[in-house]
């Protein structure tokens, strides 16, 4: 698809700086892109390449508009390059309507309209799959569950009984819902099982990755709020609550029983500890133990985290301590010499 500069920003709602009429032939990232193609910059650490691209265009925010090159000015450049993909490129996928003659589906379950349901899915008893749903091969979905209209299931994901997933949700290969929780009760010489009783409920437009694992509640629900994405390996525990439109990157992992706000951003590697609670439009780094609540609107980081701006001091601290230690084995040696010298002079 070939649009003009103009037409692009026109669509993106964005002002043209250069050359309106410039032809766009395709969508790169700044290093790889060639005549014809646009661009964007939406981290200030690759503005130094901006003089170095051979896109014929790019993308950026309102404060590099005097720039001498064909931009597209918008506020958001990120999500502009997204909005550019989805017209230039990306081509939505559509999916044989039907139902396998390989899948086993319960008597008692309840199939939507226009679902897509491919080779050997199992789909268990009084269930109900929505309309338009897409089901990818050996899919398990277990007895007494709920899919919404238009959610997309990819091959071998597992969804245990008693689940509830809302509309338009994503759940990428070999993730499992409603697993049993991490649950047991010392009884002086070995564990005792606790009965995970309770659901795990998906709210609408929820996408989550590969690999990943949402445990159902010990009693009453774990709950992944609208809108919230989730990526790949990442372990969600027993009665974790997520607030809407939270990120959760891969590799993090949420005790039991932790309450997360909405807006939340929890970097890769994060880790919670149970019984805990994140306020709304948190941000936590990458490889952060968090241990104790963190209010609301607070950016933190570190093992313990602490907030951003005390751990930065922090990390300046521990790259000096080669140093410091030196400097303290000469403060003892001198403080040994005086000691000495006071003890001659008594």
């Amino acid at each position: 698809m070939e649009k003009t500069l103009q037409e692009l920003a026109e669509y993106i709602g964005g002002t043209v700086v250069g050359d309106p009429l410039i032809k766009i032939r395709g969508i790169m990232g700044i290093d790889e892109a060639q005549e014809g193609d646009i661009t964007f910059i939406s981290n200030d650490k690759y503005t130094k390449k901006i003089h170095l691209t051979h896109a014929s265009a790019i993308i950026v925010s309102p404060k590099l508009k005097e720039i001498k090159k064909n931009l597209l000015v918008c506020n958001n450049p990120y999500l502009a390059f997204a909005k550019l993909v989805e017209l230039m490129i990306y081509k939505k996928p559509t999916y044989a309507k039907g139902v396998d003659n390989s899948s086993k589906i319960s008597k008692t379950a309840t199939i939507g309209q226009d679902v897509s349901i491919q080779a050997y899915v199992h789909i268990g008893e009084n269930t109900r799959i929505g309309n338009r749903v897409v089901l990818h091969p050996c899919v398990y979905i277990g007895d007494h569950c709920a899919i919404g209209d238009d959610t997309i299931i990819y091959p071998n994901a597992v969804i245990y009984h008693d689940t509830v997933i809302g509309q338009r949700v994503t759940i990428h290969s070999n993730t499992v819902i409603g697993s049993c929780g991490f649950g047991y009760a010392p009884d002086g010489q070995s564990y005792y099982k606790i009965p995970q009783v309770g659901i795990t409920v998906i709210e609408d437009d929820v996408d989550i990755g590969a690999n990943t694992t949402i445990n159902r509640a010990a009693l009453g629900e774990t709950i992944i709020r609208k809108g919230t994405k989730i990526d790949s390996q990442v372990v969600i525990s027993h009665n974790v609550e997520i607030g809407e439109n939270s990120l959760i990157v891969s590799q993090v992992g949420i005790a039991g029983t932790a309450k997360i706000g909405k807006h939340v951003t929890l970097a890769g590697g994060v880790g919670i500890v149970g019984h805990i609670k994140i306020g709304d439009n948190v941000t936590v780094g990458g490889r952060s133990g968090v241990a104790s609540d963190i209010p609301d609107n607070e950016i933190y980081l570190g093992a313990p985290a602490l907030p951003i701006q005390r751990m930065r001091r922090c990390y300046v601290i521990i790259e000096k301590l080669p140093e410091m230690k030196e400097y303290i084995k000469t403060l003892e040696k001198r403080i040994e010499k005086l000691e000495a010298s006071w003890k001659n002079l008594d």
